[in-house]
């Protein structure tokens, strides 16, 4: 098998590390439909389940799992695709007894997508017409949203299941990253692995990316061990401070110290050349880090923020 590939795998809930409550949840969730199954008459399927939480955390890394710890088909499609009823119906119409459809990004589904899945979620039924309905198989719908709050309340409903996925400690990270090198067969020290968990702000997907632009370092000097020099070497290259900021989101809070006071969103935007929706992106981590404040009258660094970008730039 790729190593690759296989470094991606997660093969049961037992192997998952951090997010606890959900992982607790979730095994809960599975035994029992392993017991209720062997008492139905009819085809059971995995309750629906609403997961929520920042980019990152592991939606669809659990979503994979609960589908291989009930030996099921995964079927995965972005909300952004579901565009029409009629997509919805397509999409729907492939499940067979027992699959799961995990929809990612689930807020976005446009409104008459949504109705048409509170139908189908209900009833199990499509409405294809006047006198044309079709009876759906039983199924799972796992929706995956970073914005809880723009999901409507019927659609929230309509999950058996919510879990709140949060961001992972330090030490977590630790063991995430060192699971994940050894899955890819990758040999790494132990003080690589602190100092990349130190730079991904509890988020795995960061964590991957910076341990695989740690690999390619070390390749490019024709070593197969990743070395807390090669981590070092790696930062510099790319521009990425100690809290893992890239040389945008530095940037950034440059342009909040040179500020005269509060610093207006449209004109961060304006001076960094990017939209007001990517600057949105990493503002969140910003304030969770302790790095800056917002206010109506706009932007200011916290002092921990000027702590930061003196140690960086002095």
């Amino acid at each position: 098998m790729n190593p690759d590939t296989n470094g991606q795998v997660v093969p049961t809930l037992d192997h998952v590390i951090g997010q606890q409550r959900a992982v607790a949840i979730l095994r809960t969730a599975i035994d029992a439909y392993f017991h209720d199954r062997t008492k139905a008459t009819e085809e059971q399927a995995f309750p629906h389940l609403l997961m929520t939480g920042p980019a990152g955390t592991g939606k669809t890394l659990l979503s994979e799992t609960v589908a291989r710890e009930v030996a099921c088909n995964l079927h995965t499609e972005l909300a952004q695709n579901l565009k029409t009823p009629e997509h919805v119906h397509g999409t729907l119409m492939m499940l067979e007894p027992g699959d799961i459809l995990f929809v990612d990004e689930i807020h976005e589904l446009p409104i008459l997508s949504a109705v048409t899945f509170y139908r189908a979620l209900e009833e199990r039924k499509l409405f294809l017409g006047k006198r044309h309905v079709v009876t759906l198989p039983a199924f799972c719908l796992i929706g995956a949203t970073t914005e809880e709050h723009s999901l409507t309340r019927s659609m929230r409903e309509r999950f058996r299941i919510h879990i709140r996925l949060t961001h992972y400690s330090e030490e977590e990270m630790f063991l995430l990253i060192r699971q994940r090198a050894k899955r890819l067969g990758w040999a790494i020290e132990d003080d690589a692995v602190r100092m990349l968990a130190g730079k991904c702000r509890g988020t795995a997907r960061l964590a991957v990316r910076f341990l695989e632009s740690a690999k390619r370092q070390a390749s490019s000097e024709a070593t197969d061990q990743i070395t807390a020099a090669h981590v070092q070497c790696m930062c510099e290259v790319e521009q990425i401070d100690n809290l893992g900021l890239d040389a945008v989101e530095q940037q950034y809070l440059r342009i909040l110290k040179d500020g005269d006071g509060p610093v207006r969103l449209n004109v961060i935007a304006t001076q960094m050349g990017l939209p007001r929706q990517s600057i949105d992106m990493f503002e969140a981590d910003f304030i969770r880090l302790g790095l800056i404040s917002k206010s109506d009258k706009g932007r200011m660094l916290t002092p921990r923020g000027i702590e930061h970008l003196a140690a960086t730039t002095g």
